[in-house]
């Protein structure tokens, strides 16, 4: 009787394979600062906007100033598949959920260096998951 339920769970278990993937993906360093909190028009300079909020990830040059964009993109992927995996390889079930958001800051500087004025987005918090 033992190994008749032995044999049996092993034929269940080869009929009704099934694989389950998580990926988390990560892009840059979140934002975590609030900018009207620490980022002054007219009063906060390149290097002080660099000392507080890092290196940014982009260095957009402009006749009237430059700019920084600061981005932080989460990507999530949860897959589920049930197969049969030894003899027909047939998929019963395929079930794949991509999402993606980004958190993005612009911070605008005049031709001084002085910041002029700023943007922020946030999207990241509302990433769902299985």
């Amino acid at each position: 009787m033992r190994r008749e339920m032995l044999v049996l769970a092993i034929s269940l278990w080869m009929v009704l394979g099934s694989a389950c993937s998580i990926t988390r993906i990560y892009r840059g360093s979140p934002i975590l600062v609030v900018p009207d909190e620490v980022l002054q028009a007219g009063v906060t300079d390149k290097a002080q906007a660099l000392q507080i909020l890092g290196p940014p990830d982009r260095i957009v040059r402009q006749h009237d100033g430059d700019a920084f964009l600061y981005r932080f993109v989460r990507r999530n992927v949860d897959a589920l598949e049930l197969e049969e995996p030894v003899f027909t390889n047939i998929t019963f079930f395929s079930f794949t959920r991509n999402e993606q958001r980004t958190d993005l800051l612009l911070v605008l500087f005049d031709t001084g260096g002085l910041v002029r004025s700023w943007g922020v987005r946030r999207s990241t918090q509302d990433i769902g998951g299985l």
